[in-house]
């Protein structure tokens, strides 16, 4: 996977064995810059370019952009509705289909006979897996002590659950330690996701990032 801009004379190569960082100092670049790539994920058209073997990839399907570390959660109706479509297979699957058939039938039997204890003319609607789950609503853990290790869990269930995806981080050095983004890049690179750093000024190097600097002038370090 690259990304190309016109700005930018380099273009960030994803297949290398490190993380890209691109540390970005000019303050209107650095806005544009991501602006331009959360309205292509948005749908809109832009000039940043993604692409793989020679083929544009679409923005939506292959993009996240990351940027708040504070209130980040697992719970993202794009991924949990994909859990939720999973495990409504699952449930007319080979293994659970018998038992499937004889739970639905048991909860319409209960509700039949609620409606008709009513003083009321009741009717209950069909029973199906899909609107039982609605009902009791399905999400994920979200108790980390580590929000680094919820942000490795994160992408390791939308490369599962959805596909491969570029995550871009904005800002990421900016709320963690050197010691903790380390380990977290070298976890990252363990299981090859594809990451790229954005930051707005230069953090110490770490072994497990190739850097990009584009400075105040727009030149590239």
């Amino acid at each position: 996977m690259n990304l190309a801009h016109p700005q930018m004379e380099t273009v960030l190569d994803f297949s290398i064995p490190k993380v890209n960082t691109l540390v970005i100092e000019n303050q209107d670049f650095f806005r544009t810059f991501l602006q331009d790539i959360r309205y292509q994920i948005d749908g809109f058209d832009g000039k940043t370019v993604l692409s793989e073997r020679n083929t544009l990839l679409e923005w939506p399907k292959r993009v996240e952009i990351l940027d708040s570390f504070l209130s980040f959660q697992l719970n993202r109706k794009p991924l949990l509705t994909k859990i939720a479509a999973s495990m409504e297979a699952a449930a007319v699957s080979e293994g659970f289909y018998g038992r499937t058939v004889q739970m639905l039938s048991q909860i319409e039997g209960y509700l039949d006979a609620l409606a008709f204890a009513m003083d009321c003319d009741v009717s209950c609607g069909e029973l199906t897996v899909s609107g039982l789950l609605k009902a009791v609503g399905v999400s994920l853990r979200e108790d980390y002590d580590d929000p680094l290790e919820r942000l490795l869990d994160y992408m390791e269930l939308v490369r599962y659950y959805e596909r491969e995806k570029l995550f871009i981080f904005v800002n990421l050095r900016s709320w963690f330690s050197d010691e903790s983004v380390c380990r977290f890049l070298q976890t990252a690179l363990d299981y090859q996701y594809q990451i790229l750093l954005v930051d707005a000024c230069e953090y110490p190097k770490l072994s497990e990032e190739q850097r990009l600097i584009i400075d105040n002038d727009l030149c590239e370090i």
